[in-house]
């Protein structure tokens, strides 16, 4: 669920549905606990929240009573939500597990915006900050009277304010000075007596040619705090003013066409001796922009690949008898001629504009595009263009208007001249790049509409796109070819294992290793947390490692690293998951109650309950993800690390009660049917102690797994014999030659 309090107090569900509200002391004890998220408020403290003064004597039980009517409405309104709102100690806590509060979203975008600035990245910073400042709609708690914990309100609304005092600080020094003009104005309106904004809105009409306004601004601000508090402007104020009165505002560096009129003074030449006067220097041209991050040196393998952008994207170069031969950038050469490229779709004819790399998460889309893009460095002289578009990041995505006005930046347009329509702003970023050899990476894309406009129009120009879902838009309307990335091949892996953790460490324990990187279901993120993990501990072995993977409960938990969340194949997975609509969600979590094997349309509409056309759909949503890989004969299957994620989340968001009736509705479709599914369930070891009620086992109740195998052999059989005997009335007769259930 999503709870709002950056403005209105809101309650949203997961599938886009806003929760009605319920009276006033309800939203004033979900205030209160909101804004304590993640920690205990005592009773006592939310009795003074839910009444300003005097609480009944039956204060205490109301609130138990109210925590109760509003777990009831969270779980009416979002069934399949995570619990929200538990008992802790002598109070209540509201857990965020699972859920999203606007207001912890805000403070999280503005720390990382912080970071890019104090690392001397304003542009990014900028984006941070106005992606932060977009999650306001008001100020905090709008309209809701909350007395008791006013401070956590009153500080959120101060720290807004404070962010943008900073964002206008940066947007400022990158010389966006109209820009800012407007916006300052209303903020100078709205609080009269905040110094930083009324000394932002002098240096913006300074910037701007308009000096004497700022003036004016200082004066206004200066008498209003004499008038109001007897006071004058702080000595940073003052200085400011002291320099815009010495100062002139900035002239263009052109004067426009007849600026010069008659009886006006005109500047004197400087004397100069005899001869022509030199014309003034003019400013060097900006560098050609370089702004890929750097190479990984543990990238391994991908050679089919990298031989495919070579062919997909590698402008044809001509031998000096005129004989059009490819260059790719890997240092292979030859003759052009019909046979396509291994690794690729038939990749003859001219190279494309346009290459999309897809796969899932973690699979190293970024790593091998960067690579490549270092190898072909040499073939695109006008530089290259890098942007992370934040499409799966806890971050907002960008917008294509802020991207399009870093790159302009970066090729040379100064802040105040970037078109304020999107529109405008493309047509200037193409005309820019139309006589140009230039490359464009676009990373980590949402969807295909946030990457058109980035796209160059110039035929010396290639564009690489990575994104965890086929932009397949992009192929159909732009032209570009589709590169997917699957995880690497076992001798692939087990050379990266041995380039990180040392070649002598893998040879020492070869069984062992080639156990670790099958643990790590050969998905590169998982390999290089695991072997990282092994190069800080020179004194473990591999074999100990391995075993330590084998608990598939836990084992999501050791691909993580201690102090980088964002590092962790859990939270990679969780993104994804979280940007599936919710009938793909739930259909992702119910095929985990099967092991890790193929399903066709016709199985899975049976275990959702839904007509097979309702569900084809979805599925195929699933695999455009990349969440699902589809098979010979239609088939679908998770791989072994995402079906582990999607069961913890089928652990937490299905209940039992839907997860028997999934399997009874597909025990009884292969019955009926007379079909014997495609996988058969190995038995539990005779020794294996009974399971708790509820508890899972590799996705399925174990009673549920003995069920199925039943159900499973008693169609096979069903479907051998020709002429099964009829049933008795009212009681089905097992198949001839059917085992007897255990």
């Amino acid at each position: 669920m999503e709870f709002r309090i950056l403005g209105t107090l809101e309650v949203w569900t997961g599938d886009g549905r806003r929760v009605p509200s319920e009276g006033s002391r309800q939203e004033r004890l979900l205030a209160a606990l909101l804004l304590n998220a993640d920690s205990s408020v005592p009773v006592a403290r939310l009795v003074d929240a839910v009444w300003d003064e005097r609480p009944p004597a039956t204060a205490t039980r109301q609130v138990r009573n109210l925590a109760g009517v509003l777990r009831r409405r969270f779980a009416e309104a979002d069934p399949a939500a995570p619990p929200v709102l538990l008992t802790d100690g002598h109070g209540y806590r509201i857990t965020l597990t699972g859920h999203r509060l606007d207001a912890r979203a805000f403070t999280d975008r503005l720390a990382l915006a912080r970071r890019e600035a104090a690392a001397g990245r304003t542009g990014p910073a900028v984006d941070g900050l106005r992606a932060a400042l977009a999650l306001w709609r008001g100020p905090a708690l709008d309209g809701l009277a909350v007395d008791a914990d006013a401070p956590g309100a009153v500080a959120l609304d101060e720290l807004r304010l404070t962010a943008w005092e900073e964002c206008l600080d940066l947007e400022l020094s990158l010389g966006r000075h109209r820009a800012a003009v407007p916006e300052l104005t209303a903020l100078v309106a709205d609080h009269p007596l905040r110094e930083r904004f009324t000394g932002q809105l002098m240096r913006a009409l300074h910037g701007s040619g308009r000096t004497p306004e700022g003036l004016a601004a200082y004066r206004r601000f200066a008498a209003r705090l004499a008038e109001d508090l007897g006071l004058d402007p702080g000595p940073d104020l003052r200085a400011l003013h002291q320099e815009l009165l010495a100062t002139e505002p900035a002239r263009p560096r052109t004067a426009p066409p007849g600026a010069a009129r008659a009886g006006q003074p005109q500047p004197s030449a400087p004397e100069s001796g005899p001869g022509p006067t030199a014309p003034a220097p003019s400013a060097p041209p900006p560098p050609a922009p370089a702004q890929l991050p750097p190479a990984l040196a543990t990238f391994v393998g991908r050679e089919r690949e990298l031989r495919a952008l070579d062919c997909l994207l590698t402008p044809p170069a001509t031998d000096g008898t005129g004989t059009t031969r490819t260059t790719g950038p890997t240092g292979t050469t030859g003759p052009t001629g019909p046979t396509s490229t291994p690794g690729t779709t038939g990749t003859t004819g001219p190279a494309t504009a346009v290459c999309t790399v897809s796969g899932p998460a973690g699979v190293g889309k970024t790593t091998l595009t960067v690579d490549w893009a270092h190898r072909a460095r040499d073939r695109f002289p006008d530089g290259q263009l890098y942007a992370d578009l934040h499409g799966y990041s806890a971050d907002a995505p960008l917008a294509p208007h802020t991207v399009l006005a870093r790159f302009l930046r970066a090729l040379g347009v100064p802040g105040d001249r970037i078109p304020a329509s999107p529109d405008e702003a493309a047509a200037l970023y193409r005309s820019l790049l139309a006589d140009r050899r230039l490359l464009v990476v676009l990373d980590n894309a949402r969807d295909a509409e946030q990457v058109r406009p980035l796209l160059p129009g110039a035929p010396g120009c290639r564009t690489v796109i990575t994104s965890r879902t086929r932009l397949d838009g992009l192929t159909v309307r732009n032209g570009a070819r589709p590169l997917v990335l699957d995880v690497l091949p076992a001798h692939q892996a087990l050379e990266l294992l041995a380039r990180i953790v040392g070649e002598h460490r893998t040879r020492a324990e070869p069984r062992a290793a080639a156990e670790l990187t099958a643990a790590c279901g050969r998905l590169p993120l998982a390999l290089a947390i695991t072997a990282s993990r092994l190069a800080v501990s020179p004194d473990r072995s591999l074999t100990d490692h391995a075993a330590g993977l084998l608990d598939a409960e836990h084992r999501l938990s050791a691909f993580q690293i201690e102090g980088d969340a964002g590092s962790a194949v859990r939270a990679a997975f969780d993104l994804s998951y979280r940007s599936l609509p919710a009938e793909a969600r739930a259909l992702l979590r119910l095929l985990t109650l099967l092991p890790a094997v193929g399903i066709d349309a016709d199985a899975a509409a049976a275990l959702t309950g839904a007509p097979p056309a309702a569900v084809r759909p979805v599925l195929d949503r699933l695999a455009t993800a990349h969440l699902l890989t589809v098979e010979e004969g239609d088939r679908y299957r998770l791989n072994d690390l995402l079906h582990l994620y999607a069961a913890e989340r089928c652990s937490v968001e299905t209940t039992a009660a839907e997860r028997r009736a999934a399997l009874e509705r597909l025990g009884s479709w292969y019955l009926h049917r007379g079909r014997s599914p495609a996988f058969l369930p190995a038995p539990p070891a005779a020794d294996h102690p009974p399971e708790p009620a509820g508890h899972h086992r590799g996705g399925l109740h174990l009673d549920g797994w003995v069920e199925v195998d039943r159900l499973a052999t008693a169609a096979a059989d069903a479907a051998r014999a020709p002429d099964p005997p009829t049933p008795e009335p009212g009681r089905p007769q097992r198949p001839t030659g059917a085992p007897t259930p255990t």
